[in-house]
């Protein structure tokens, strides 16, 4: 059994096209009865380095009894998502999220 604590953290990917550009990571907040994705907002957009991915695939673990099993999601990178005046990106998880 895996601690539940280690499932609330995900591995990101970010992608230009079909070319990879970074890893990173992020983790689940839920407030208000809602959850998030929270990142760094460089993951997401980063001007001085002129990085500007299309979308960002995150891995979940879905499975304590079996850490290997990670499918992957994909989240488009829009002017929303992008749109963060801090250095934090939150993106919000829906029923259709992503």
């Amino acid at each position: 059994m895996i601690d539940t604590l280690l499932l609330t953290a995900t591995k990101i990917f970010s992608f230009d096209g079909n070319r990879p550009l970074t890893n990173a990571s992020g983790f689940f907040f839920a407030r208000g009865g809602r959850l998030y994705l929270v990142t760094s907002r460089h993951v997401m957009i980063d001007e001085p380095s002129k990085h500007f991915p299309d979308r960002i695939q995150v891995e979940l673990h879905v499975d304590p009894d079996n850490i290997a099993a990670r499918p992957a999601f994909r989240y488009r990178c829009t002017a929303t998502a992008r749109a963060c005046g801090t250095r934090l990106a939150t993106l919000p998880v829906t029923s259709t999220w992503p």
